[in-house]
């Protein structure tokens, strides 16, 4: 886990226990916000593409990419996938 992933959990740890402690209702707006920092930093996370083989033929089939969040097909080998915005690792490292 990124250092910027782990600090935003313990900001979200803390404003939860801020809003118990106030005893107030909790603030919506910033929890969503908390959420949408948290999916772009596991985005830029690098993953690596998955592989399927897909039918081409009765007997024939060949070997494409797909992202690893969204399972759309890789058409490039671009950092990022186009339609979700993962990072992808293109190393041949497992």
């Amino acid at each position: 886990m990124n250092k910027e992933l782990e600090a935003l959990r313990r900001i979200k740890k803390s404003h939860f226990i801020v809003m118990c402690l106030i005893d107030e209702n909790r603030n919506i707006e910033t929890e969503n916000a908390i959420e949408t920092i948290e999916q772009a930093l596991k985005r830029n996370e690098p993953m690596k593409f998955k592989t399927k083989h897909v039918k081409v033929s009765i007997d024939d089939y060949r070997i494409d990419d797909f992202c690893p969040t969204c399972d759309k097909e890789l058409y490039t080998t671009s950092n990022y996938c186009p339609n979700c915005g993962q990072r992808l690792d293109w190393s041949d490292e497992e």
